[in-house]
């Protein structure tokens, strides 16, 4: 199961890192869209689900939701921190200068979130201050941030395990 969870997770990590490569170019801007966001989670908990349901397969088609989820919550980890590494690179190596790009972004975005919900001044310039959004795109900011990715991997592993799990038919004489 290991091999397996592993080799899905590595090929979802270069799915995801051809993604975030190809937004990239296109516009950056484009990774804080709450549709990108949306379409990547639906992307990955079906990738994790197929691969899981191969795993199944392979293993003569019946899966405990217990091997379902640690296969999931496998797969996403290895996925994850191939994202984290190639993130790191592209913040730091590829263009330093996006964290700041993506940071204005943000904040303009919240801006006129609560402009259009109506908060005053002083609630919004109070927000603006709260946010540090440039702390996340550092190194040890981007590892803090996937302590609570794993989180949400673990919440995502669940539902993938549920759809991958098949108990096997019990018959009665």
């Amino acid at each position: 199961m290991k091999d397996h969870a592993l080799k899905s997770g590595v090929i979802m990590g270069v799915v995801g890192v051809l993604i975030s490569l190809t937004v990239y170019i296109i516009d950056p801007l484009l990774m804080i869209k709450w549709w990108f966001s949306l379409s990547s989670l639906v992307l990955f908990i079906a990738l994790v689900t197929y691969y899981g349901i191969q795993y199944r397969d392979i293993t003569g088609g019946y899966l405990s939701f217990k091997i379902g989820y640690i296969y999931s919550l496998l797969a996403f980890v290895v996925a994850g921190i191939l994202g984290i590494v190639f993130n790191i690179f592209l913040f730091h190596v590829i263009d330093p200068d996006l964290p700041e790009l993506i940071s204005d972004a943000i904040v303009e975005q919240t801006v006129e979130m609560m402009e259009g919900f109506g908060a005053n001044q002083d609630v919004i310039d109070q927000a603006i201050e709260d946010a540090d959004t440039a702390a996340s795109f550092t190194v040890m900011g981007q590892i803090k941030s996937f302590g609570m990715v794993l989180i949400f991997y673990a919440l995502m592993s669940l539902i993938s395990g549920a759809i991958i799990k098949r108990k096997e038919p019990k018959f009665s004489e």
